[in-house]
């Protein structure tokens, strides 16, 4: 059977079909549907994920030249382990591909299904919220009683911003990192980031068509806090300080992450599915997509700091880290939703081991 060109068909009048219709038709066709049904745990749970990526690739351009089984298959790995699509994770197209790319609160929910965490977040930290560092220790201080309220604090700039995690067993460890330092860090080991783009973006020097542009380009331009709060609470979790019984399964997202993002030119490096956008039919064979050897640098912890929680503003309350219990072994947290793909759909079963 001849496989119908998925970037462009067209209808019985001879005018371009709207590819946003065939992503919903396909999405709603046997195969994928079966796929939903498996790994969600009822019938409104699939019916909420389906209208959720048709709503999600009817505003994305990009996501409507993407496979309609990667968007998929990117969308069941969140599922999969109890996040949310736009708050725990998100479906990021690339080169005709959608990919999987978890957010801060994302690793953030992980970490607490533990049920070892008590308390875990990233926030800003705005200018004269910062203080130097401690003589002794040489960690960031910071006075979050500077401004009375929130409304006060945001009239001034960020300057960085603070992870922190509080187990219930009292032991506590944070990470801070300017802004300087993180751009940094985008520079080194995003492949699609440029600082003096970001410079012209963020001062409005580029026009309305070259910003919108820009921000399809990485999520480092897009959505720029979110990235920036993601690097921190990585760092914090790289620290090798914070032992956690969900640590596993967050180096395991985070590492796949890593691995799929090595080659700029595909995110993803697993069997798609080659489905006919206007019937939702799965052809006989699949398309490979093969990443490139360039290798990701690996992140290099910077020495961890120790700082007071900010829950809002108000008097600072200094807290030192527990030691942690050499002895304790800490076993994963099993996923959610364990998904045993058939033959039907083997060419995914990647996302499912």
């Amino acid at each position: 059977m001849a496989r119908p060109n998925n970037a462009l068909t067209t209808n019985g009048n001879g005018a371009i079909a709207n590819k946003q219709e065939k992503f919903s038709v396909a999405i709603q066709g046997n195969a994928l549907q079966g796929m939903i049904k498996k790994a969600t745990p009822d019938a409104k749970s699939a019916a909420r994920l389906t209208g959720s990526l048709i709503s999600l690739v009817a505003s994305s351009t990009e996501l409507q030249n993407c496979n309609p089984a990667s968007i998929v298959a990117a969308a069941l790995r969140g599922e999969g382990m109890g996040l949310m699509l736009g708050m725990g994770y998100y479906v990021v197209p690339y080169a005709g591909t959608a990919s999987f790319q978890i957010s801060y609160k994302g690793l953030i929910a992980m970490a607490m299904a533990g049920g070892d965490v008590a308390d875990m977040d990233c926030v800003e930290i705005r200018e004269g919220e910062y203080v130097g560092r401690n003589r002794r220790t040489k960690r960031p201080e910071f006075d979050f009683s500077i401004y009375a309220t929130d409304e006060e604090a945001e009239q001034h700039p960020i300057i960085g911003y603070y992870a922190y995690v509080e187990k219930k067993d009292g032991f506590f460890r944070s990470e801070y990192m300017s802004l300087g330092a993180i751009l940094d860090h985008a520079e080194q080991y995003s492949k699609t980031f440029d600082r003096s783009k970001y410079r012209q973006l963020i001062s409005g020097d580029l026009s309305p068509e070259e910003a919108e542009r820009l921000k399809k380009k990485s999520p480092w331009y897009s959505a720029t806090e979110t990235m920036m709060k993601k690097t921190v609470i990585r760092r914090l979790l790289n620290s090798g300080y914070v032992q956690l019984r969900a640590i596993t399964n967050i180096d395991t997202v985070l590492e796949r992450e890593d691995e799929e993002a090595k080659d700029a030119d595909a995110l993803a490096s697993f069997d798609v599915m080659n489905v006919d956008p206007s019937t939702g039919e799965i052809f006989e064979q699949s398309v490979q997509i093969n990443p490139s050897d360039a290798e990701t640098p690996e992140e290099q912890p910077e020495t961890p700091a120790t700082a007071p929680t900010k829950k809002g503003r108000g008097k600072a309350k200094n807290e030192t880290a527990a030691p942690v219990a050499q002895d304790v072994a800490f076993e994963p947290v099993k996923e959610a939703v364990t998904i045993k793909p058939d033959d039907e759909d083997e060419v995914l079963g990647s996302f499912f081991s």
